[in-house]
């Protein structure tokens, strides 16, 4: 009997194992360029709201230059894994998201962009949590 379920708990975690070494490389690993993110982020768009090639073409110029602003402004920012991001830049991206979401309003049907704001809430992956577990205040240094 303990042999069956040793066997058992065995094969669960060899297949989770292997099903998490096919998942690719760790959240707040290398992030994409700003030419596969675009890529990935028209081919969703396309797919997900049917786009003629004239919408498809400008929701694209919108979100390219979206993500090369983006580039800009986080080359000046402290390196992976960010911070909380400062008030002046946390207003700099919104200005930047209100641009491209004007252009991509223009674009698309009322559906359409409705259906964007949707879909455009799934394509970013969450931020991890900041601080330690539980919520509280970060631990005081150790002193010898």
């Amino acid at each position: 009997m303990k042999s069956k379920i040793t066997m058992m708990l065995s094969g669960l975690l060899l297949t989770a194992c292997m099903a998490k070494a096919q998942q690719g490389p760790p959240p707040g690993g290398q992030r994409p360029s700003p030419e596969e993110h675009l890529k990935r982020v028209t081919a969703k768009l396309d797919k997900d709201l049917t786009l003629t090639k004239e919408q498809s073409a400008k929701v694209t110029v919108a979100f390219k230059s979206f993500f090369e602003s983006m580039e800009k402004v986080r080359k000046n920012g402290p390196p992976p894994p960010p911070p909380p991001m400062p008030p002046g830049d946390k207003k700099k991206l919104d200005s930047l998201t209100a641009i491209r979401d004007a252009a991509i309003k223009k674009t698309l049907t009322a559906a359409q962009f409705t259906k964007y704001k949707e879909i455009e809430k799934t394509m970013h992956p969450p931020r991890p949590p900041q601080g330690p577990p539980g919520g509280g205040p970060p631990p005081a240094p150790n002193k010898p």
